[in-house]
């Protein structure tokens, strides 16, 4: 499949999107602003995460730095 980004006058938006699901939905794929955005979130994160920039941890460490953080400030 071909991607295509289009930016549409709200004027004739509904006009477009009407035309747009008269074809089979095999064949387009409506994508969302949202998920360009998305997108771009998760290749900067991957880009982090690449290049070093960006530490991961496990779910048991993070719970572990947690639980001293809390009670180094609750004492």
């Amino acid at each position: 499949m071909e991607t295509v980004h289009l930016k549409i006058n709200s004027k004739i938006y509904e006009y477009v999107m009407c035309l747009l699901k008269q074809f089979n939905s095999d064949d387009f794929q409506i994508v969302s602003d949202e998920f360009w955005k998305v997108k771009a979130e998760v290749n900067e994160s991957f880009r982090q995460i690449t290049s070093g920039e960006v530490d991961s941890i496990s779910l048991e460490e993070f719970e572990k730095e947690t639980d001293e953080l809390l009670r180094k400030y609750e004492s």
